[in-house]
């Protein structure tokens, strides 16, 4: 009998240790990379919103829990507690492994180099050992429910809280973004030798580029980033005053443009012959081709000079109609209103991004507005500071734009928006040479996710454009290819 009363002894003595130096260690490691301990906390999908106060709490408790199983006393309802926390990390991992979208970095520390399944099994065991040591300490009829009832409130808090954050994520996102693994990364690059270059569009397993500084010469890619052909474009007529030539690549057309002149080139890609197949009918300050017959584009109300979208249904006829109420003014109806245009061939869908805001608008192909969705961050109004001048009238910027979303470009039912504002937890140095780039399901109106582009030899993220299985990057005088991993192409 007093054999087994000292093997008790010795096993409540051996496992209390064992928590000591597991939460003591732990505790000491998150404070010692606490940055990055909150970092880590941010891209949970069960704790994002509750970062700050699951940090310093899981600390907390941990040391508490050590100095109370340290003390003979009070080691019967340290061990308690400890079942209780152990129950939460190991609820945590079962729904980060089989119920959320995707799976998180691992942890740091005493954990470093385990995987996830891994950390499972090791808390499985620490909690085994726990509830050994206190049934040994208390049997009764009584202790396995009381024990049992601690074991499922731990894992009910944890599953509350997964909900709970998935809805705060979607509703009421505190600017926290995700960045999973297997979402986006470089796969190929090319030197173009040249940095006017920019992407012009794509065509099955073809990327065709444009430069700036040579407007009629475009240069064809496979890709794999390994062949290159050069070809140049021939204009039936060269009478305007051109400022500032663009092309773009819908296949099998190309277009050629310049909204500060209301000429539209067409020709296929096939013979590189462009026609005018539209005169004077509107000018534009951006535009997106949907078929054949069809564009919209922006442009600037006559009357009130401030921004407004309209849709071009015949080239030959002057069939052109405008929404005033697809653009929303804040302050002046200019710069307040100026953002990107985009369309989405699967779903034929045009997507309107802000600036100066986060809000992106989607129409049908009759500029009817379906829905207004906004990007994670705060900014819901453009903080600019316009002036007007009386002398000229004009309207000006009387201090540096504060932009919110830079560039967009769509894919199906895939968003692809370059924001320029950091997140929360996201750590100042990798912005220094990284582009973060933000995923939205414009179907369900959702954020997705969000991956670095990283900085080609210094050059930043110029001009990028999505394609069905891989993102193109200008980035200086080179063209990258991101691939997309499985966490985009399940969206796709």
């Amino acid at each position: 009998m007093r054999l087994n009363t000292k093997i008790q002894n010795l096993f409540l003595e051996f496992t209390c240790l064992l928590y000591i130096i597991l939460f003591v260690y732990a505790a000491v490691s998150k404070l010692l990379d606490f940055e990055n301990f909150q970092a880590q906390l941010g891209q949970s999908p069960l704790l994002s919103p509750f970062a700050d106060f699951v940090s310093y709490s899981v600390i907390v408790i941990e040391l508490i829990i050590a100095v109370l199983l340290s003390i003979p006393k009070l080691r019967y309802f340290a061990l308690w507690g400890a079942v209780a926390l152990m129950s939460m990390f190991t609820a945590y991992i079962v729904i980060i492994l089989h119920f959320s979208y995707f799976v998180p970095c691992s942890c740091g520390g005493i954990l470093e180099k385990l995987g996830w399944t891994e950390h499972l099994i090791f808390n499985v065991v620490f909690v085994l050992l726990a509830i050994v040591a206190i049934l040994l300490q208390a049997m009764n009829n009584r202790i396995l429910i009381q024990l049992s009832v601690l074991v499922l409130g731990s894992v009910l808090i944890i599953t509350g809280l997964f909900l709970f954050s998935e809805d705060i994520m979607q509703k009421e996102n505190p600017f926290i973004r995700r960045f999973p693994q297997a979402s986006a990364a470089k796969v190929g690059s090319i030197d173009l030798r040249n940095p006017s270059y920019y992407v012009a569009g794509t065509d099955k397993n073809k990327i065709y580029l444009a430069n700036r500084l040579a407007p009629l010469q475009i240069l064809k890619i496979d890709s794999n980033l390994k062949n290159k052909k050069k070809y140049t474009i021939k204009l039936d007529r060269e009478n305007f005053k051109f400022q500032a030539v663009e092309v773009r690549v819908t296949a099998p057309y190309f277009y050629v443009i310049d909204g500060t002149v209301p000429v539209i080139y067409r020709g296929l890609i096939s013979d590189w012959k462009a026609k005018v197949i539209s005169e004077n009918r509107f000018y534009f300050s951006d535009i997106v081709f949907i078929n054949e017959k069809q564009a919209v584009f922006r442009t600037q109300n006559p009357r009130t000079v401030e921004n407004i979208v309209g849709v071009s249904n015949s080239y030959e006829r002057k069939d052109v109609k405008y929404n005033p109420q697809v653009l929303q003014k804040q302050l002046d109806g200019i710069f307040d209103t100026d953002g990107t245009l985009q369309y989405s061939t699967t779903l034929h869908k045009l997507i309107y991004t802000y600036y100066y805001r986060n809000q992106y608008i989607i129409t049908n192909e009759s500029l009817v507005v379906e829905h207004r969705g906004n990007t994670i961050d705060t900014t819901t109004k453009a903080k600019l500071k316009v002036l007007k001048i009386k002398q000229s009238g004009d309207t000006k910027l009387g201090a540096p734009p504060y932009m919110v979303n830079s560039r967009t470009t769509v894919w199906g039912n895939l968003l692809f928006v370059n924001s320029l504002l950091r997140g929360k937890y996201e750590g100042s140095k990798v912005w220094k040479y990284a582009t973060v780039v933000d995923v939205y399901d414009i179907s369900k109106q959702t954020y997705v996710l969000s991956f670095y582009v990283y900085d080609e030899e210094g050059f930043r993220m110029q001009n990028f454009l999505a394609s069905d299985s891989a993102l193109y990057i200008i980035s200086g005088h080179y063209l990258l290819k991101y691939g997309y991993g499985k966490r985009i192409q399940s969206r796709i």
